[in-house]
């Protein structure tokens, strides 16, 4: 397996690396939902659809391995073992698939638009029901719970998790990437915000190699998350729709939703388009890295302070070229209380005070944006 794996890595890199940093792996009909599993394939769901595929992800070729009369599949989500569990949002029960006799076997039923489906290291399986705005844990043995239920939870769609079993949970229809402890403390980690006129809608999203990235389905583009502190930098789409391969931050996404990494955190891959014929896309984070500095303007960050702030907060950063932003500051609900109109600035070290005497306490979020370039900043207000 791991001979598979550093295979199909080298064939990636070796395609990719001095080329283009987003390429189409797989060009039509390959689901929504992924699981990149143990044995060095991505397994790949549909919502609403009737069939599981697994594609290589070196040569792209699809196999289809599941067939059932019924338009009933949802999420995917595999264990060590290969497992499939999946999920049905319209008719509420969460299975799982028999390979030999090629059907799936209910686990439990009853349950309220499941949406995200994935396991922590005890084998539990943790389901984001959105349509009651919950997480519900179900045991090895079938045993379910309401884990989480109501706020900050609101409409929560994907679902992942890290090495220590927090949970991370988009909010589909409010842009929020909400954070849970094993202890049930849940926390809005960040909002992302829309661009222009785009509706605020988040899709699936992963954790990788202490990072974490998230489908923004609405603005056609890539985030990466900070897992601690919920800044957040698109790192693929330009917000326009499209698929046109090429470098990361000038490529373009039409609708991303599913969202899977390789086994050393090195390439995502992302499903994309209008179903039923979404993309299976393709970013190398290492070119990602390599181009995000001359794409995003040069834009370095030295400081925000103080965090956290009582009355003036100071956003200290550099530009290596004049750039017109406009900055915007939003509580975690993604109401805007705050916003500077375009200004121009030229290249150099440069300090932009914010006033903030009139803004309540709370966690906030700073919107830093240019065309075709978005960050954001959370901040504490006392």
């Amino acid at each position: 397996m791991k001979q598979l794996i550093l295979f199909f890595l080298f064939s990636i890199l070796s395609s990719c690396l001095f080329s283009q940093t987003v390429s189409t792996l797989v060009p039509v009909n390959v689901g929504d939902d992924m699981h990149f599993a143990a044995d060095g394939y991505i397994y790949s769901s549909h919502y609403g659809g009737n069939h599981f595929r697994k594609i290589n992800p070196s040569t792209g070729e699809v196999d289809t391995i599941l067939t059932i009369n019924d338009n009933t599949i949802g999420a995917i989500e595999m264990d060590a073992d290969l497992n499939i569990y999946t999920c049905s949002y319209d008719f509420g029960w969460v299975g799982k698939f028999n390979a030999g006799d090629n059907s799936i076997t209910n686990i439990t039923t009853g349950l309220s638009g499941p949406a995200g489906i994935v396991h922590d290291s005890a084998g539990n399986l943790f389901v984001a029901t959105n349509q009651n705005h919950s997480i519900i844990k179900i045991y090895p043995n079938g045993t379910k719970e309401t884990w989480l239920l109501g706020t900050p939870l609101f409409w929560p769609t994907g679902i992942t998790i890290d090495n220590s079993d927090n949970l991370y949970v988009s909010n589909m229809f409010s842009g929020q990437i909400i954070r849970i402890t094993p202890d049930k403390q849940a926390t809005v980690l960040t909002t992302l915000p829309a661009i222009a006129d785009q509706v605020p809608d988040v899709a699936y999203l992963i954790w990788s190699n202490e990072r974490l990235f998230v489908c923004h389905f609405g603005n056609h583009v890539i985030y990466e998350v900070n897992p601690e502190n919920g800044d957040s930098e698109i790192i693929a789409g330009t917000g326009a729709a499209g698929n046109m391969d090429g470098p990361a931050l000038s490529a373009t996404f039409q609708n991303p939703t599913g969202i899977v990494a390789s086994p050393t955190g090195d390439t995502l891959f992302v499903t994309d388009g209008a179903a039923p014929n979404q993309l299976l896309r393709m970013i190398v984070l290492n070119t990602v890295s390599g181009q995000k500095e001359i794409n995003a303007l040069g834009f370095v960050l030295n400081q925000l302070f103080p965090n956290p702030v009582y009355d003036q907060l100071i956003l200290d950063f550099s530009l290596e070229q004049p750039t017109r932003f406009s900055f915007q500051i939003t509580d975690v609900s993604g109401k805007v209380h705050s916003f500077q109109k375009e200004k121009m600035f030229q290249a150099g070290q440069h300090k932009l005070d914010f006033e903030l005497k009139e803004l309540p306490s709370g966690q906030f979020i700073l919107t830093v944006q240019a065309e075709n370039f978005l960050r954001s900043f959370s901040f504490l207000k006392t």
